[in-house]
């Protein structure tokens, strides 16, 4: 099967951050795929998916014609444990995990049909506020149920824990806060204040860092699927953690309105999802590439602190 190159925007991406071992792993890349086409008895059935970051996606067929995706990423301690969320799963609201090659980390995929974002997806005659609410509901919900406890399997990567999680962002905070203006100085103070409020909490279970609507995706099992999960074993509050964050920055929903739907959404103790959206906005700011990027987080961290 002849390799089909990897999207040049992924490809950028991979070389900016990741440098040498992002080119490794590029010039790697097409035996990899080989292999496993070959192992798995895979044909082609399109060009790579568009979109991606640090991962190359390439949709096949299965020799019974099941319709699949062999989906490799560039590895981190993000990405790592995936496949350990996925086998989770077992389907139940996410693409399901046909096979797995530890050695790479590459996975072959279910394909969801007809794949639309639940961020593109449009409810004729609501008006744009209950659409966003029916947005945010339909994703709550999902992540609700795909909240469950951890059980670890032979050759399949643990998550991150939130302590983990929130001790790198206290030490981000800190080290960040000695060199800032007084303002930033501040929010970054504040950000490690709610890394020691967060931690400890009771009951942890399969949460996801990096929910957000385009993860979100239509299928034909189930009316939605998650996709590209980012698994982290922590509290269910934690699951709001990112997807308030993005919520709040672009709208149209916003304010205590916003909280308490993602709150009751997730099943979630509302004072918690807004201590774990705050400190993934000032996440945010701690890496602002810009003085708008950071102005908009600092905006967004406000909002969600009055909420």
């Amino acid at each position: 099967m002849a390799f089909a190159p990897v999207p040049e925007t992924s490809r950028h991406i991979i070389l900016d951050w990741y440098g040498e071992p992002g080119r490794a792993w590029l010039d790697d890349l097409p035996a990899v795929v080989a292999r496993l086409a070959e192992a798995w008895d895979l044909r082609p059935a399109g060009a790579p998916f568009e979109g991606g970051t640090t991962a190359y996606a390439l949709p096949l067929v299965r020799a019974d014609g099941t319709p699949v995706v062999l989906k490799v990423d560039m590895l981190d301690d993000e990405n790592r444990s995936e496949p350990t969320a996925l086998r989770a799963y077992g389907g139940d609201g996410a693409v399901r995990l046909y096979e797995y090659d530890p050695a790479t980390g590459a996975m072959l995929l279910e394909r969801a049909r007809p794949g639309t974002a639940l961020l593109a997806t449009t409810f004729p005659g609501l008006s744009e506020r209950s659409a966003a609410l029916e947005r945010c509901a339909i994703a709550c919900d999902l992540f609700r149920r795909l909240w469950r406890p951890y059980e670890p399997a032979p050759d399949f990567p643990a998550p991150p824990t939130a302590a983990s999680l929130l001790k790198g962002w206290s030490v981000q905070f800190t080290a960040a806060a000695a060199q800032a203006s007084p303002e930033l100085a501040n929010d970054l103070a504040l950000g490690a204040e709610l890394c020691a409020e967060l931690d400890g909490a009771e009951t942890a279970g399969i949460a996801n860092r990096d929910n957000h609507q385009s993860n979100v995706v239509s299928a034909e099992r189930e009316p939605w699927l998650l996709i590209d999960p980012k698994p982290v074993l922590a509290e269910r509050a934690m699951d709001g953690a990112f997807f308030l964050f993005k919520q709040q920055l672009h709208g149209p929903l916003g304010g205590t309105e916003l909280l308490r739907a993602v709150a009751d959404g997730l099943g979630a103790d509302l004072e918690r999802v807004r201590a774990w959206a705050m400190v993934q906005t000032v996440a945010q700011i701690a890496d602002a590439g810009s003085p708008a990027d950071l102005a908009a987080c600092t905006a967004t961290l406000r909002a969600i602190e009055r909420a």
